[in-house]
């Protein structure tokens, strides 16, 4: 515990520090986030939160932890990842480069360290799900998936980084009740610190007056570092949770990412093309503002978060809990084409009230 906590108060100084010192590079650099059709904020905005988070990690893990074995291997994929990402975010490059980029280091990362899935776990109360030969396919698949879920996610202010804090505190109550985590601790802990910074200049709480965006640098390193961390947690032999408990963890990502894709799927869209169709899109047309939002898709962020611990500690069934998980999707998936009317209700009495 002594090193996540050193290595977690490191990152945030270093964070914070980066925040003040990228500021005026970005604006040099033309690293910037200007107002279009699809992007409704005032003025160009600086896009170096994701950024100042993996910098503060970087820096704060070097000086206190070993870079070795496989960790060091994800440190450098990371790294990559977030060049990528800050070039995507300056000069908007193809998506389909950017896929390319993501399996090319998913597999560079499965393969090089040799952690890959092996199995999903008694999904559905008849023996455990192995995935055997396909385990490192999956992984890869699940590095891609996962890297474009906090991606797309990022859209109001406060809710990438939000949700990323949710998820990474979740893994870092599990990992702190094993030692033999130690480093997945202070991986978690550390990204969350790091983050810290970023949150409070993104919702320009004091000391910081002016927005920061994450960018996608921030959201696929958020990505691409949860799934790594919930691989290295959910497999035989030396598991902190039963994978299903990551579905809840990293629930409304994994939930906002899959609908969405399916609908554009349907309409015969590409499935990575941007839109306004996302859950806090719905919200904001329901009639909330950014930060009631915020706090509504938190709270039930935080809900799930609590439900698949929950079901941790207390050693529900998996196939219980799984059962349980795709209900609620399925929910989900249709609350979000027809609930919005049903905010508008609730909305209005709210503010009769």
């Amino acid at each position: 515990m002594e090193a996540a906590s050193s290595t977690g108060l490191l990152a945030g100084f270093f964070a914070f520090l980066s925040l003040i010192i990228l500021r005026p590079v970005a604006v040099r650099v033309r690293l910037l986030d200007n107002p279009d059709h699809r992007k409704l904020h005032r003025g160009a905005v600086p896009l170096i939160g994701g950024l100042s988070a993996f910098v503060g990690l970087g820096l704060a893990w070097l000086l206190w932890m070993p870079v070795i074995d496989s960790y060091g291997l994800f440190l450098l994929c990371a790294a990559l990842l977030v060049v990528v990402g800050a070039v995507d975010d300056a000069k908007d490059l193809p998506a389909k480069f950017r896929l390319g980029v993501q399996v090319v280091l998913g597999a560079v990362l499965t393969f090089g360290s040799g952690v890959s899935l092996s199995t999903f776990g008694d999904l559905f109360g008849f023996g455990e799900v192995s995935l055997g030969a396909f385990g490192p396919w999956v992984t890869i698949a699940a590095v891609i998936g996962a890297t474009n879920a906090f991606n797309m996610i990022d859209g109001i202010d406060g809710l990438a980084g939000s949700l990323s804090l949710v998820v990474l505190v979740s893994l870092t109550i599990l990992f702190m009740g094993d030692s033999r985590f130690s480093t997945e601790l202070t991986l978690a802990f550390g990204i969350a610190c790091a983050l810290v910074p970023y949150l409070m200049a993104n919702l320009r709480i004091p000391p910081f007056k002016c927005r920061i965006f994450m960018g996608d640098a921030g959201s696929m390193f958020i990505g691409f570092a949860v799934v790594w961390l919930l691989v290295n947690a959910t497999q035989p032999g030396q598991m902190a949770m039963r994978p299903v408990t990551a579905l809840w963890i990293i629930a409304i990502p994994l939930m906002d990412m899959v609908a969405i894709m399916v609908r554009r799927a349907r309409k015969g869209q590409s499935v990575m093309k941007p839109d306004r169709e996302h859950l806090h899109h719905i919200f904001m047309r329901a009639g909330f503002s950014d930060r009631e939002a915020l706090v509504l898709i938190t709270l039930v962020a935080l809900l799930f978060a609590g439900v698949g611990l929950a079901g941790e500690f207390f050693e529900v069934p998996e196939w219980a809990m799984f059962t349980a998980f795709v209900g609620v999707f399925a929910l989900y998936d249709w609350a979000l084409s027809h609930v919005w009317r049903l905010l508008v209700v609730f909305r209005r009495k709210v503010s009769q009230q």
